[in-house]
């Protein structure tokens, strides 16, 4: 079954989550760590995007954002593409370094903020990597310290967490702090549940996910890449409907257009001047990864076998890829 085409709205809450290639660690030293939270501040500030929490762990890495003005698939392409190539380049290595594409979980903000929060931020206790509440608060690649007072990374919209409990953020803090504490062994058991402090939700569910995690509502649309109730889930599927994926066409063609130089008649030709073998290429490679066309709709498109827009596919990728980098 083709893969369903993400879902990226402005304004919207997602959790992000990416692996090592075969379970591999990304993170090795204090330097990579650092380098990685570097490269997120920047490319947060550049795309307008909060991040509400975030944990590195040596083969993943969490994070909780809200999309700002420009695509997530923007964020993240700079942010892991950028780290990558860095990363190669020390450890003289080669090849892909995260294990497929990230995943990116729209979710209800209203209902699932806090709950996302102290799940991501909870992770080193669970990867036994700290042992008891003070050692997590003093994990340097996590953004309970910074919520609670022990270290900083001023790039974590805090503030917007630490309001959802109190005015005052000394008293604030220490809320949020039990809190989460309150939910050590709940999801240790792979368990989330929608009611509790901060969550506008109704009764607990119990759910999982397959890792441990928040999971998804049982009474919840089916849609694996929604984190949310059935009403949430419809609202944001109409959200994206037909229309809205003939407007993300238009803004590929617009991008690739401006990017290459080539006019989208010139694309759907059949010419082989490298410009323009180039700019189909990142045609087919946004147009599959940001607005869900499959391969067979481009092979109608450009009049091409199936075989030549995998090709291209792979082609354009390198070439985003490349074109992020000189950013």
């Amino acid at each position: 079954m083709p893969r369903q085409p993400r879902i990226d709205i402005p304004g919207c809450l997602y959790h992000v989550i990416a692996r090592g290639i075969e379970q591999r660690d990304i993170f090795i030293d204090e330097k990579d760590y650092s380098d990685f939270l570097t490269r997120l501040e920047e490319n947060l500030e550049d795309t307008g995007s909060k991040c509400f929490a975030f944990c590195l762990l040596p083969n993943h890495f969490h994070l909780l954002v809200l999309r700002g003005h420009r695509p997530l698939a923007e964020l993240m392409r700079r942010l892991m593409t950028g780290y990558a190539v860095r990363f190669n380049r020390r450890y003289q290595r080669a090849g892909h370094l995260f294990q497929n594409r990230y995943k990116a979980l729209l979710c209800d903000q209203d209902s699932y903020l806090l709950e996302l929060v102290s799940y991501i931020h909870l992770n080193p206790l669970r990867a036994g990597l700290v042992r008891d509440p003070k050692g997590l608060a003093m994990y340097p690649w996590c953004g309970h310290g910074e919520i609670v007072g022990r270290n900083r990374h001023l790039f974590l919209a805090k503030e917007d967490v630490l309001k959802q409990f109190g005015d005052n953020r000394r008293s604030a803090a220490r809320r949020y702090e039990s809190f989460v504490m309150d939910r050590v062994n709940r999801f240790e058991r792979g368990e989330f549940s929608r009611g509790g402090a901060g969550s506008r939700g109704g009764p607990g569910t119990r759910v999982k996910d397959g890792t441990g995690g928040p999971g998804r509502d049982e009474n919840a649309a089916a849609d694996e890449r929604v984190l949310g109730d059935g009403d949430f889930v419809k609202a944001v599927l109409d959200r994206v409907g037909p229309e809205r994926s003939r407007a993300k066409i238009k803004e590929i063609v617009e991008q690739v257009e401006k990017d290459s130089g080539v006019r989208f008649e010139e694309i759907l030709s059949k010419s082989q001047r490298r410009p323009v073998v180039e700019a189909r290429a990142m045609y087919c490679y946004l147009a599959k990864e940001r607005s869900g066309m499959s391969g067979a709709e481009l092979a109608g498109q450009l009049r091409l076998s199936p075989g030549a827009i995998s090709h291209l596919f792979y082609r354009g990728r390198e070439l985003i890829e490349k074109q992020t980098l000189k950013l």
